[in-house]
Formats: C-alpha cells, structure tokens, sequence
C-alpha cells in the first residue's frame, strides 16, 4: 500500500495524505474537491480556516510513509522529473507582517530562486499570495493588505516544510 500526497505545485510541499488502497492515483478534485479547508485557531478564540483551492494542488502517489499522516506540512515532492516524497528541513523564522506585507525568511541565501506560496486570512476571506526569494538574499516581502489583529498564515517555500501559524499585525 502506498500514500496520495496531496501538495501544493508551486513549491512541492504536502498539505494533506490519504492511504491508497489499491487504486491508481485519482484527480485532485476526487480528494479535495473545489478547495482543501487548512483550519487554525487563533488567538482570538476562533477557528480561521484558510481555502486552499483544487487548482493550486497536485496529487503524488508514494510508497508507504506513516509519518505523513501525522505532520504532512513537514513533506515536500522533490525532483519533478521523478517524483518522491521526502522529509524538509523547518523554517527556523515564522513569517511576519512588515511595511510591504508578509516578510518570510530562510536561515541562509538559497542556491536558486525559491518559490513561496502562502495563505492569509483577511476576516472570512483567504488571500492567496505568492512570491520568490531570489539565491542572492534570504528573504521576500510579499505585497498584501491586511487588517491588525491576529491572522491565520499559512506559507509553503519549496524544499522547506511548511508553516501555519498566527502571526499578529500590529
């Protein structure tokens, strides 16, 4: 028996498995349907549930990977030519709101340009964004407008694991 890893294509990280019982990898839309609902309870009491729609998702299936299950955001799809499902290093910073917007950070310059995809709760409203850290820095400002207080942010930066937190405007 193996695993469908469901991922985000941009930057390959797993955002949710299921066990495959002896059947081909099925569509995006067969797992997810229109949007996968990521869920996180902020500091304010309530449950923000951020939409992570079918079309920015991919399906890989993998050999047999239990600990997937328990934390996929910490799994990416690495080498596209031929897929496999392996573990990430962790993001040591959590993203923060700056001047600009949402300001994500690795602990070095990456070898190449590094895709950033990322998911911010605005009231019921789910602001995708997207951005690129380019390998002669370490970080990127994503433009987007948000309201103070408390959101829910989830971000993905390919070969890195994922992160979904809260992160507070001021």
């Amino acid at each position: 028996m193996g695993v469908f890893a469901v991922y985000e294509s941009s930057t390959g990280t797993v955002v949710g498995a299921v066990k495959a019982i002896g059947t081909p990898a099925p569509a995006v839309a067969a797992l997810v349907g229109d949007a996968l609902p990521v869920r996180l309870s902020i500091g304010t009491g309530e449950v923000s549930v951020l939409s992570l729609k079918g079309r920015e998702l991919a399906v890989h299936e993998a050999d047999d990977q239990p600990e997937v299950f328990d934390g996929p955001l910490a799994y990416g799809v690495t080498q596209p030519s031929k897929p496999a499902l392996a573990k990430l290093p962790e993001l040591v910073d959590a993203p923060t709101f700056d001047e600009a917007g949402l300001l994500v950070k690795l602990p070095k310059n990456p070898a190449q340009d590094t895709a950033v995809f990322a998911l911010v709760s605005e009231g019921e409203q789910t602001l995708p964004i997207t951005g690129t850290i380019r390998k002669d820095t370490d970080h990127v400002s994503i433009p987007v407008t948000v309201s103070a207080g408390a959101h829910a942010v989830l971000v993905l930066v390919a070969g890195w694991a994922g992160r979904l937190v809260e992160v507070k405007k001021p």
